[in-house]
């Protein structure tokens, strides 16, 4: 009943995000639902994006999260590490309407609806004793399961993921749950949306079909930052790495006991807020909390016009000035200054603050 967006808004939303994404166009359905299956039946979780958006507070194939019901341990997993939320929180299955009776019991009525009794996922069901421990990740510990019956008529795509699930799996359904990764968010709506509920995942959700795109989370590449080798000894340029846009930081103080001694205690961090970049969460203003003051004049730094080497050198000219090498060695200091830059600024681009 939603709206149904366009190739062009997805193409769109893809080029905002693009150096955080890699995408392959994968115009046939079937390959589309083979990547999937693999993805699913190995223990991935997948986030679908596909057609209209549905009306209503349950997500039923178009705005959905999609795991394997036989693996008990992606309840905790998809509820801790995916949607961020308390663990127990239980998860249905989207079933074959076909199916659904060899698996749930649902009375009497099953047989006149042709067991299509919950396209909407509006029933509970018990699930048949014989089969509880065959998908355990979508039975709760009551033996219950918000069920959702899926037809050709009705959702085709989905269906037919489905039945290749159950051909490769033997089991004809799969769990499913909203696809929204934030805090407080809403299922996803637009292309934009689905990217940065993908993005903000931090890789807990291996792939995101949207349309004819397979997405996947673009790891940061040190290679490209500082110049790979190629085979014939030369050594490409390195990357300059970029902000995602303006940035604005506040910095909080807290004062508490002393420490023992009759020191007084304090904290303070820093945060930094980017509105442009994809993983921005308008609902908490997005600020964002920085490790130290490193990663904050790391961030100030990134505007595409100087490299490792060059931020290098800043860096070690101001400890000279300070007098705050302290090793044996320059090598040394260089050495741990290096790997502390090079940590930051993978953590920054995994977070969508910086790209190259």
């Amino acid at each position: 009943l939603g709206p149904l967006p366009t190739d062009t808004a997805m193409q769109e939303a893809i080029e905002w995000a693009a150096p955080w994404l890699e995408v392959e166009t994968v115009k046939d359905e079937r390959d589309r639902i083979d990547i999937l299956v693999d993805e699913i039946s190995s223990g991935g979780v997948v986030a679908l994006y596909n057609g209209r958006s549905e009306l209503g507070p349950r997500a039923l194939g178009h705005r959905s999260i999609l795991a394997d019901p036989r693996k008990k341990g992606l309840v905790r997993f998809i509820n801790e590490f995916v949607k961020k939320r308390e663990s127990f929180r239980p998860f249905a299955p989207s079933a074959l309407a076909e199916e659904a009776s060899n698996w749930f019991d649902l009375g009497e009525y099953a047989a006149a609806a042709d067991n299509n009794v919950s396209p909407y996922m509006s029933i509970t069901a018990q699930v048949k004793e014989s089969k509880r421990d065959l998908i355990p990740a979508v039975t709760h510990v009551d033996g219950s399961s918000r069920l959702q019956t899926v037809t050709p008529e009705a959702e085709p795509f989905y269906y037919r993921l489905i039945s290749a699930f159950y051909k490769a799996t033997g089991v004809p359904m799969v769990l499913n749950t909203s696809f929204n990764t934030l805090k407080s968010e809403p299922i996803v709506e637009t292309p934009r949306n689905a990217i940065r509920s993908f993005l903000s995942s931090m890789g807990t959700i291996e792939i995101l079909v949207m349309g004819d795109y397979v997405i996947r989370r673009k790891e940061a590449n040190v290679r490209t930052l500082l110049g790979e080798e190629q085979k014939s000894g030369l050594r490409t340029q390195p990357s300059f790495p970029r902000r995602a846009g303006v940035a604005n930081y506040k910095t909080t103080f807290s004062a508490g006991n002393d420490d023992g001694d009759g020191n007084p205690m304090s904290d303070s961090v820093t945060l930094v807020q980017m509105p442009d970049r994809p993983m921005h969460n308008e609902k908490d203003g997005g600020w964002f909390e920085l490790l130290d003051d490193l990663e904050g004049q790391l961030l100030g730094i990134c505007d595409g016009s100087v490299g490792v080497n060059d931020i290098m050198t800043h860096f070690s000219a101001l400890a000279e000035e300070e007098g705050q090498q302290q090793f044996d060695k320059i090598t040394e200091y260089d050495q741990i200054l290096f790997e502390n830059i090079i940590r930051r600024l993978v953590r920054l681009y995994e977070h969508s603050l910086i790209s190259w």
